[in-house]
């Protein structure tokens, strides 16, 4: 079986069992602040503050999702609708470098993010609480991302692995890059592994298992 990796972020590499939630609000303290304003730096890192997601944001995608098989086919096309609503008034919430186990860089997230994320054929109908973030990959401050995860066992639509995978994970994690006005075309995934929801929703996200991206050809 061919290895799918998260297709959009590798920020860690291995990280525990599922501890519930979503990934919009967790109950550990992973060092965080909230940011004076959306303009206020993180961590000293030039250009990481909360401003450039909210330029990236978008109310819809449209798009059509492909499954990915274990061996990296993507089959079965249909058509994808997320659509993202966003706080009033969005706080930027700076965290730290995380270090130990699971090393991640500082990055922002503005929490907060509805996700409404439904395919036609009715395998994802899904309510999510998502965050914003602004990560730094390899030093540099990268594409803002719209995160959202849950446990499997959560699931409202009829998605199912496909049988190669085996177990697979427990949770699944929702990761739609933000372009702003083009977004319409925006690309993203679903991955699957163990990560703790309460870890991504604090912008820390491992390598897994890719169940499902997007755009491709319908």
């Amino acid at each position: 079986m061919t290895r799918s990796v998260l297709l959009l972020l590798t920020l860690c590499t291995g990280c525990g069992s599922d501890d519930g939630g979503s990934s919009g609000s967790t109950g550990k303290n992973y060092g965080q602040h909230d940011l004076a304003s959306l303009s206020e730096t993180c961590e000293g890192v030039t250009g990481l503050t909360g401003q450039p997601i909210l330029d990236a944001k978008a109310d819809q995608v449209s798009t059509v999702l492909g499954y990915v098989t274990a061996s990296g086919s993507k089959v079965s096309p249909t058509d994808l609708v997320v659509d993202l609503t966003w706080p009033a008034s969005p706080v930027a919430t700076c965290y730290p470098e995380q270090a130990g186990t699971v090393p991640t860089a500082p990055r922002v997230g503005v929490a907060g993010v509805g996700m409404h994320f439904k395919t036609a054929d009715g395998k994802f109908d899904e309510s999510l609480d998502a965050t914003a973030w602004l990560p730094v990959m390899n030093g540099a401050v990268s594409t803002p991302l719209a995160v959202a995860a849950i446990p499997r066992s959560s699931l409202k639509g009829t998605w199912q692995p496909f049988p190669d995978y085996g177990a697979g994970g427990k949770t699944l994690i929702f990761v739609l890059r933000l372009q702003g006005a083009q977004s319409s075309s925006a690309n993203g995934n679903i991955t699957l592994n163990n990560a703790p929801v309460a870890d991504v929703g604090a912008g820390i996200f491992a390598s897994g298992f890719a169940m499902a991206t997007w755009p491709v050809p319908k």
